[in-house]
């Protein structure tokens, strides 16, 4: 295995207390001070706070990347040492299961073409036997129509036909579903004439929010409004 460079130890040196316990001061002043601001001066005060939390913002994390970024540089490591055999099994699993489910889809085709042969054979015996009583019953061979009758009623409708793939111990199949739109015109027809399918129907909200960005309140789309949303932005001071 190739070897890779791994520290014996790494120091982890534990962040100022004052450092920690500085986030609880400033909690403390924005609930006291600044619930609700009255006026330009406070507000003012409160806009120089903002700056002072976001220099500490700032400060806590890098004490945290400090830390956690030479775990991190190991973890990478290990993780682009193991990556390529990974890869590499998963192709291969991949590429086994679908020659296993090529072959299982091949024979469960062939074996439901055997059933519908052998549904189609016993149709048609079915209706010989059924012909012939007819024409026993038109030549006066009651006993003998009757008898083709009953053979004709017992057949059965479809023959079991023993399946030919192989069943490998540990190995499962199973089948699932999935819906594709073909038609998305059709589709939005069906659940406007249906509203209790609207639920499949989903907005495209990237495209909207992208719409009110650009439109603002100008945007004018039935069922659609755009909606303003006003935020702080603030840097260290």
């Amino acid at each position: 295995m190739n070897m890779i460079t791994v520290p014996e130890s790494i120091a982890i040196a534990r962040p100022d207390p004052l450092l920690m316990q500085s986030a609880d001061e400033f909690l403390a002043i924005a609930r006291l001070s600044y619930g609700q601001i009255k006026s330009a001066e406070e507000c003012e005060a409160a806009g120089e706070d903002l700056k002072s939390i976001k220099a500490r913002q700032k400060q806590l994390e890098d004490a945290r990347t400090s830390i956690t970024k030479p775990l991190v540089d190991v973890q990478r490591a290990v993780n682009n040492l193991f990556r390529t055999p990974q890869d590499t099994l998963i192709e291969a699993e991949r590429i086994i299961k679908r020659g296993i489910l090529t072959y299982q889809e091949v024979e469960d085709r062939k074996h439901l073409e055997m059933e519908a042969a052998a549904a189609q054979a016993l149709r048609k015996e079915r209706e010989k036997l059924e012909t012939q009583a007819a024409r026993a019953q038109a030549s006066g061979k009651f006993e003998v129509a009757e008898a083709l009758r009953v053979s004709a009623a017992v057949m059965p409708e479809r023959m079991e036909i023993a399946t030919t793939v192989a069943k490998i111990t540990g190995l499962s199949s199973r089948s699932t579903w999935r819906a594709e739109v073909t038609d998305k015109s059709a589709l939005i027809a069906h659940v406007a004439g249906h509203p209790e399918w609207l639920n499949l129907l989903e907005p495209n909200m990237t495209a909207l929010n992208g719409l009110a960005r650009s439109q603002k309140s100008a945007l004018a789309l039935p069922g659609v409004k755009a909606v303003e949303e006003r935020q702080l932005a603030a840097r260290a001071g």
